[in-house]
């Protein structure tokens, strides 16, 4: 049923490429936003916390569920393709159940690690002027994380009983970064957390839980599908079976343009790597998940604190076949230039993906 969405870091991802003018005015063109907005009340109010804390603990409430939800998940950064076909391999099978879970991490802050090296940065200012001297890609972050057992198990003792959701909840504050004034030691300690920002939080929860949508066969987990960076980078947040989820905690309950323009994005990202996986010359950027992804036929935003989920069937939208294919070698023309490399070699992704698309706007390898 549904997929998530994040970028990488490594390249133009989808974020920043659709606020390129050319781009979003080319998507606006050919398929503008068919979205539907919000009609409900909205339910459950932000209490003014921040909004990556609240995203980002919502996105792992998600994922906790969807694992609950769903036979089947599978983490694309993590697991090849043949470890997927083996069905006698343990560590896929969670308790008594015959479907392949894998097991949920929770990390928690630990500090700032930039202490840690002896003849580097002492405080804070030195290792920002630090990371001003390297280059974007080699940026560090002086946050440091370390895994809990305890919070771990909770999470995903909750995968298979549904029990201790109040647990979870406080379990993905942490994950997310959450740390309060009294310099929190213990998850245990209900006192160290804001009421309000867990009410809120279970609230957000309840309201998912509620959700029809999250029930599936197949779920993955992250996946990279624009790990074929030298075109675009993409990484999704749940794939269930053929539907495309974006997550929203926001009170706006608008469709957005932009919203659309990032799942369509992501919807031919997904078909890109369909194309470049059955093709043998294509090596370069390959996912480090070497399966084949499912074909996507809805995407869709549900929109958090309104429990609502709204879709766009693509088969109403993409009516007609040439006049996509030759949107999606106009996006990949437009993704090479973004993130051409001298080393790679785009001769065999151009063949499959541009080349027998001719039309009046279209690069060559001349052009690069």
């Amino acid at each position: 049923m549904g997929l998530i969405v994040f970028d990488s870091t490594m390249a133009t991802g989808v974020t920043d490429f659709i606020k390129i003018d050319e781009v979003r005015q080319e998507i606006d063109s050919v398929y503008p936003n068919p979205g539907s907005d919000v009609k409900g009340d909205l339910v459950v109010a932000n209490n003014g916390y921040s909004h990556k804390l609240v995203g980002s603990a919502f996105e792992f409430l998600c994922k906790v569920w969807l694992y609950r939800k769903c036979n089947e998940a599978i983490c694309p950064g993590r697991h090849k393709s043949w470890e997927l076909n083996d069905n006698d391999d343990g560590k896929w099978i969670r308790f008594a159940k015959e479907s392949r879970i894998p097991e949920i991490s929770v990390t928690i802050f630990e500090g700032m690690k930039w202490e840690e090296y002896e003849e580097g940065p002492s405080n804070e200012k030195e290792w920002e002027e630090m990371n001003e001297q390297r280059p974007d890609w080699d940026y560090r972050s002086p946050v440091q994380w370390a895994y809990d057992e305890d919070l771990s198990k909770i999470v995903n003792q909750f995968v298979e009983t549904g029990m201790n959701a109040e647990g979870v909840v406080k379990a993905a504050l942490l994950d997310a970064g959450w740390k309060s004034e009294e310099d929190l030691q213990s998850w245990i300690n209900r006192g160290a957390f804001e009421e309000d920002l867990l009410t809120e939080m279970e609230n957000l929860f309840e309201l998912l839980r509620e959700q029809d949508w999250a029930d599936g066969d197949r779920l993955f987990d992250n996946p990279g599908f624009g790990k074929h960076r030298y075109i675009l980078a993409g990484e999704g947040d749940l794939l269930i079976d053929d539907l495309l989820v974006d997550v929203k905690t926001t009170e706006n309950p608008s469709f957005t343009n932009s919203f659309w323009r990032q799942l369509l994005l992501y919807y031919l990202l997904n078909d890109v790597q369909r194309e470049l996986y059955d093709e043998e010359n294509v090596r370069s950027g390959r996912e480090p998940f070497k399966g084949k992804y499912p074909e996507i036929s809805r995407v869709g935003v549900y929109f958090a604190r309104y429990g609502e989920l709204k879709t766009v069937d693509l088969d109403d939208v993409i009516e007609d076949t040439d006049i996509y294919e030759e949107f999606r070698a106009w996006i990949v023309d437009q993704g090479i230039e973004e993130n051409r490399h001298a080393q790679m070699n785009y001769s065999a992704i151009r063949n499959t993906l541009t080349e027998p698309y001719d039309y009046q706007r279209q690069q060559t390898l001349f052009d690069f």
